[in-house]
């Protein structure tokens, strides 16, 4: 008897045998007929019949222990020993003999001994691989990983994008888990992402329900302790909490946080780790470079806590995933946990929450990947409190949204800044070992750390800044995206239907067109800040010098009671400031995530024309969320705008699309971020 690897197997009986000889025989006969490249088409069809008939015989050969009486369904493959490796991209061309999971492949020969290419039309499953494939890409597979896959239902869109209730397994389009039947949940998708126990590609982003028992992603089993106490109500503590630590959970960002820019080590980042030989493709291209945090997360306090990962990458591939998980995310609960769940060392992609690594999850969005990591431990019996959990990222715009969910969030690489990103928007070096503390609440880069206050004594002098009886105020706006929109967007049928074009005017901002104004930047007037004084700090130039865009602002859109008589009696108050100075309340070429910088310069320059504002009174509105909490340290207030409506094609969403509302610009005191 012998098994699908060529040698002695149980599983064939003798008659199961001779079937198997004479289809290979079969098989070789009529490739034979097609030797000169002039088969006909009915004789490769005919061959590629005798191929199915092979494949099928062995499939269906039984166990020769009459004991059992077990099929023979799944050969674990003999080289890797599991049916479940990860992609490995190699490129259009791929490369000579490839293993398990590897790709591109254009036929069988492209793939090692014994393994198949597995042809796509777009992003179909490949048996026994799992993790990032690119679409249409193809992979080469062990066949025995495929030997039990039972043929899968077609997803079905005819319910149409209102879906229906009570829908079947792959039937969309639904919105929620109550719009599928049973126990059946929907798959929240991204594009034509492939549905769990469902076949072909469906509608672009149509989400369909589906068999959580089926997805790969999802752990089907439960542990011991917490089986028990769902049936039997049981509170004895999960068999995977550790010993030591284990109540707080720790989850990082990769890219500029447990990494730092590429080629950095032992020069600009003395304290980072060059790795050689595994690339990172991260924003530039270079060996990896793990941060000074990266390298020493068990010298901090999340050596006793649980991991996690969530980021907008996919982290470069096999390699470095490898090594963070050898060598970076290493601690005493999370090892333990490891050890006795395989599962939990595997990477989720976006919102398939299948595990606490999560890669490719938006930024803006994170606080919610890492809400579904606490619920992936609790799942498993282990239970930890909002107050434990501890985010650290590089990405100012990351770290406010955590305090919606009561989480603690912590901006990292506040010392270096990579200057070639948007103005520092992302760190340099990484995250310091010094940065990874156990601090409750959202803690930004710009944020003062805390001091003993001293009681002021009785001669103490007044501030400047006290409030004048008069109760004079400021408005100060970003202009691009504030002030603005997205060129080339507005009307009744587009995303920004209040907006209005400024025939005739150019607005180089970001993709350049004619200058759109947002609904606020028409309708200044109509909000409280008619009865304040005006400024503007903007990283733009407001298209250049003596430019159409700058005399079109100032008589158009700038426009208040007290700021129209201070131009009558300060032509100084009409000039524009973009040499680095503040030499009128209107500031150009300012960097963003220093601007509240800009606006104590403005505060300034009004108390030199004798108009003194409090700075309880000094609001501050722009699009960028980098932008609005470092005014925290300065007492002004700030709000974040244009929330709604975000330009996705611009760093995942940074920037606003139609620009401020008109019920944006209101009268509220501290920091609010969308």
């Amino acid at each position: 008897q012998v098994g699908s690897a060529g040698v002695a197997s149980p599983g064939l009986t003798m008659t199961t045998f001779w079937k198997l000889g004479v289809a290979v025989v079969a098989a070789v006969a009529a490739a034979a007929e097609c030797g000169d490249g002039s088969c006909p088409r009915n004789v490769t069809r005919d061959h590629l019949l005798l191929q199915r008939k092979v494949a099928s015989v062995v499939k269906t050969g039984h166990d020769s222990n009459e004991s059992t009486g077990k099929m023979f369904t799944r050969t674990r493959n003999t080289q890797t020993g599991q049916c479940d490796k990860e992609f490995v991209n190699l490129g259009r061309d791929g490369e000579p003999d490839m293993t398990e999971c590897q790709g591109d492949c254009d036929d069988h020969s492209d793939c090692a001994p014994g393994l198949k290419c597995k042809e796509r039309n777009w992003n179909e499953a490949v048996p026994g691989c799992h993790g990032f494939a690119y679409n249409r890409m193809d992979y080469c597979y062990n066949p025995a990983c495929d030997s039990d896959m039972p043929s899968l239902p077609e997803l079905d869109s005819s319910y149409g994008s209102q879906g229906g209730s009570d829908m079947p397994k792959c039937a969309g389009d639904c919105d929620e888990d109550s719009d599928c039947a049973g126990s059946l949940k929907c798959f929240q998708r991204d594009g034509h992402q492939a549905i769990p126990g469902c076949s072909g590609r469906g509608i672009s982003n149509f989400d369909y329900c589906y068999d959580p028992d089926e997805d790969d992603d999802e752990d089907t089993s439960t542990s011991t302790a917490s089986t028990t106490a769902s049936t039997a109500g049981s509170t004895t503590a999960s068999t995977t909490t550790p010993l030591t630590g284990g109540d707080c959970l720790c989850v990082f960002d990769i890219d500029r946080t447990l990494t730092g820019k590429q080629g950095t080590a032992n020069k600009d980042c003395p304290q980072n780790k060059e790795i050689p030989g595994i690339m990172d493709y991260a924003y530039s291209r270079g060996w990896l470079t793990i941060s000074d945090a990266g390298q020493n997360l068990q010298q901090t306090f999340c050596n006793q806590c649980y991991l996690g990962i969530v980021s907008a990458g996919w982290a470069s591939g096999p390699d470095e995933k490898d090594y963070l998980l050898d060598h970076v995310l290493l601690s005493e609960p999370y090892t333990k946990l490891r050890e006795e769940y395989p599962k939990a060392a595997r990477w989720s992609r976006r919102r398939t929450l299948g595990s606490p690594l999560v890669l490719g999850y938006a930024d803006r969005k994170k606080q919610d990947a890492v809400e579904g990591i606490v619920k992936w431990y609790a799942q498993r019996g282990i239970t930890i409190r909002s107050s434990k959990v501890h985010f650290f990222g590089d990405r100012t715009e990351n770290i406010g949204p955590f305090a919606s969910k009561g989480y603690n969030s912590r901006e990292i690489s506040c010392d270096s800044r990579d200057q070639h990103h948007h103005n520092g928007m992302v760190g340099y070096c990484g995250a310091l070992v010094s940065e990874i503390v156990d601090t409750p609440g959202v803690k930004l880069c710009s944020d003062p750390e805390p001091v003993t206050t001293v009681p002021p004594s009785d001669s103490t002098a007044p501030s400047e800044n006290q409030p004048t009886p008069g109760g004079e105020c400021l408005c100060v706006f970003d202009i691009d995206r504030t002030l603005t929109g997205k060129q080339g967007i507005r009307g009744p049928d587009s995303d920004c239907p209040n907006n209005k074009k400024a025939s005739f005017i150019w607005d180089a901002a970001y993709s350049g067109g004619w200058l759109h104004l947002s609904e606020a930047g028409q309708n200044l007037k109509k909000t409280f800040c008619n009865d304040c004084y005006l400024g503007v700090v903007s990283a733009g130039s407001a298209s250049g010098y003596h430019s159409a865009e700058r005399r079109y602002l100032l008589k158009k859109v700038l426009r208040s009671r007290p700021f129209k008589r201070l131009q009558r009696k300060e032509p100084e108050a009409k000039e524009w400031s973009d040499d680095g100075e503040v030499n009128s309340p209107l500031v150009l070429r300012w960097p963003d995530r220093t601007k509240q910088d800009a606006v104590t310069g403005i505060v300034q320059w009004y108390a030199t024309k004798d108009i003194h504002i409090a700075a309880s009174d000094v609001h501050f509105f722009g699009d960028r969320t980098e932008n609005i909490g470092p005014f925290r340290q300065t007492g002004f207030n700030s709000r974040e705008i244009s929330c709604s409506t975000r330009d996705y094609s611009i760093g995942n969403g940074i920037v606003g699309l139609c620009g401020a509302a008109l019920s944006e610009i209101v009268n509220t005191k501290g920091v609010v971020e969308c």
